[in-house]
């Protein structure tokens, strides 16, 4: 199977430029975990997801940060550029899922943007494993 028969087609990009707080309102909005980082053009420059949030809170608190975005005295840890992945694995709509589901094994990641040009045009997930091998054991079911 094609990661481009699987992939989760609408998926919500993010600037690096906003705060944590609009980031965390906007994965609870749209139910997600993580969202791919774009620049002005649509191009993937990172991932982040709600472990880099919790990890950002958790530094924020240890070191008496408010996470307000309108504090004077922004630190990294308030905006998406400063705890976002950078190096972020890629993979193409022709690629195999099989293949993709043993990468997020291996690096023990959660989710891989699908990208065309540059620009993420998908999202494959550990959720979607999870939904291909519930959807397996229903058709083996109606038989």
């Amino acid at each position: 199977m094609k990661v481009k028969e699987l992939m989760t087609k609408n998926v919500l990009s993010v600037k690096k430029n906003i705060s944590i707080r609009k980031l965390v309102k906007l994965l609870g909005e749209h139910s997600i975990t993580g969202a791919p980082v774009v620049d002005d053009d649509g191009k993937l420059i990172g991932i982040v997801s709600s472990t880099d949030v919790i990890q950002a809170i958790d530094h924020l608190i240890r070191v008496h940060i408010s996470i307000d975005e309108q504090q004077e005295n922004k630190g990294k840890y308030n905006w998406v550029d400063g705890i976002m992945t950078s190096k972020v694995i890629t993979v193409s709509e022709e690629d195999d899922v099989r293949e993709v589901f043993h990468t997020l094994v291996e690096r023990k990641i959660h989710r891989v943007p699908v990208v065309r040009d540059g620009k993420p045009v998908g999202i494959i997930s550990s959720l979607d494993a999870c939904r291909l091998v519930s959807d397996l054991g229903e058709l083996k079911v109606k038989k």
